[in-house]
């Protein structure tokens, strides 16, 4: 079952980043996807621009090590 009240909230997305071959990285961000604007600070602590992405996209970009570890 979901906890409630002490959890933190947080959602993965692959955005636009230049330090990736791809063009694209999985970030981690707070809160949840649907209340996020058009862009958003990363646990890395990076802004990244928050575009809808493709299944490709999904596929391809990887997760940066920076965010998983916070």
């Amino acid at each position: 079952m979901f906890e409630t009240g002490n959890s933190q909230r947080y959602f993965w997305l692959p955005v636009p980043d230049e330090s990736s071959d791809y063009g694209l990285t999985r970030h981690a961000f707070a809160g949840t996807r649907l209340d996020s604007g058009t862009a958003g600070k990363a646990f890395c602590g990076n802004t990244f621009s928050l575009a809808q992405p493709s299944e490709m996209d999904w596929i391809h970009a990887k997760t940066a090590t920076h965010c998983s570890k916070k």
